[in-house]
């Protein structure tokens, strides 16, 4: 936990590049893999210099893309985190990006999840 938080500012959620309508699709995509590459550099330095590790879904583009347009589309981002450890699974970067970097500000709201003490009937 104390590599994370020391390494916070190199473990951020990647920002989607800024874009317009009138660009093309193939001027788009160059551009978000571009700034992609760039974040995952980052990260691959990060994880060399600490030992930390990224899983290979948070390496893939395509899930920061669907992040990128569901935020451009919603009103409030929910994080469901495990209310065993909330502060584990809960990420600051996520809601910052929401709130300062995405047009218009979102609020994010945290939903506290302990579905596994339910009976499997009721999950």
């Amino acid at each position: 936990k104390r590599l994370e938080e020391e390494h916070a500012h190199r473990l951020t959620v990647p920002r989607r590049p800024a874009w317009t309508k009138e660009m093309t699709a193939e001027e788009l995509d160059y551009q978000e893999r571009t700034h992609f590459l760039d974040w995952r550099r980052t990260i691959a330095v990060a994880e060399e210099d600490t030992g930390l590790s990224v899983t290979p879904f948070e390496k893939n583009l395509e899930v920061w893309r669907q992040l990128w347009r569901v935020l451009e589309r919603s009103h409030v981002v929910a994080q469901v985190v495990d209310a065993r450890n909330p502060l584990f699974y809960y990420c600051e970067d996520l809601r910052r990006y929401a709130a300062e970097d995405s047009s218009p500000p979102k609020q994010t709201v945290l939903i506290l999840n302990k579905a596994d003490l339910l009976p499997l009937e009721h999950r």
